[in-house]
């Protein structure tokens, strides 16, 4: 697809079509960068434009100006996954030509009249760079609202440290691992002989877009089709699991599922004969402790906290891990 479009205030035109791996993660990389600082996105770059999203179809979609990537877009289905446009091309034209773009493929995948396709900004479930737009990002939110967006929702991020947090002392996780132990679980990182019966229990008891999340934190090769596109991990699955004394799993805790390699917490869940066991607070300690340790080997790369992401019970999270709210971000979807 290659469209072509005038710029409202300058003598040149925009050229619009799809971005490829091979060729365009770099200056797609760039883009973010310089668009998107909130998101410090570089490493998951790859991931939102070019892995899947699960059931939706999907698409990213370039603005080039003279060969120069000036902005994209990136959806699947009804949700905007990343819309932006280079601080210096913007007001131009190309964000709403962008927008265009992706009601354009909404149209033509749309399963009928009885399917929704009123465009929808972050909350992606499944392959998502942020729950909504950072509040703070009070141009993309005039945007949105000038092209017909209303707020729907809000999503909060908690930041738990990884650095000197007692909660993450192996002791400590060793004292939690002890008491579940002595209940009769058996806590540890997944392995490819537990993938089929973990992935059977997330979407039967959870929902399909966790077990995809999951399957991408399983990495390559254990997460099939649904880890393409996103990065190798020192530690390997990003998943730990609890089983009870018949063998079965019986909850999970997954990071780095989503934004690979930036150290984001979630999916995780308990089927509900084995909750308040204390599973679901040792399984988060190992996923932060994989984060810790990266960070101890890579600072320079590596974060130094845990993303604990699109929050419920942040008292929780609190107490468990010492997480404390961070980002916060808003939900857009068009009025009609």
């Amino acid at each position: 697809m290659l469209i072509r479009a005038a710029l409202s205030h300058r003598a040149t035109s925009l050229s619009l079509r799809p971005l490829h791996a091979e060729h365009d993660l770099p200056a797609a990389q760039a883009l973010l960068a310089s668009a998107l600082p909130l998101d410090a996105a570089a490493p998951a770059v790859e991931e939102k434009l070019f892995a899947g999203n699960g059931v939706r179809p999907g698409q990213a979609i370039g603005a080039f100006s003279n060969g120069d990537l000036v902005g994209l877009v990136a959806q699947a289905g009804r949700f905007i996954k990343i819309l932006t446009v280079h601080p210096r091309w913007r007001r131009q034209g190309i964000g709403t030509t962008l927008l265009q773009a992706a009601r354009t493929f909404l149209a033509r995948h749309s399963a009928g009249p009885q399917e929704n396709t009123k465009l929808r900004y972050g909350d992606h479930p499944g392959n998502y760079l942020s729950p909504g737009l950072d509040e703070r990002e009070q141009a993309g939110a005039a945007f949105l609202q000038a092209q017909g967006f209303v707020e729907v929702g809000r999503n909060l991020n908690l930041r738990a440290p990884v650095t000197d947090n007692p909660s993450l002392r192996p002791e400590h996780i060793a004292q939690k691992q002890a008491a579940v132990a002595a209940l009769g679980y058996v806590v540890r990182r997944a392995t490819a002989a537990d993938v089929p019966a973990l992935l059977a229990m997330v979407t039967s008891a959870f929902h399909r877009v966790w077990a995809y999340e999951v399957a991408r934190a399983l990495g390559s090769p254990l997460g099939g089709e649904a880890a393409l596109h996103t990065a190798t991990l020192p530690e390997g699955p990003t998943v730990h699991i609890a089983l009870s004394t018949a063998g079965d799993v019986v909850a999970f805790a997954a990071h780095d599922g989503n934004n690979r390699g930036m150290g984001w917490f979630g999916p995780t869940g308990a089927l509900p004969e084995h909750r308040g066991k204390g599973l679901g607070e040792v399984l988060l300690l190992h996923c932060l402790r994989d984060v810790a340790d990266a960070y101890a080997v890579q600072p320079s790369c590596r974060p130094d906290a845990g993303v604990i992401a699109w929050v419920g019970p942040v008292e929780y999270y609190a107490r468990a891990c010492g997480a404390a709210p961070d980002r916060r971000f808003v939900v857009y979807e068009e009025a009609a």
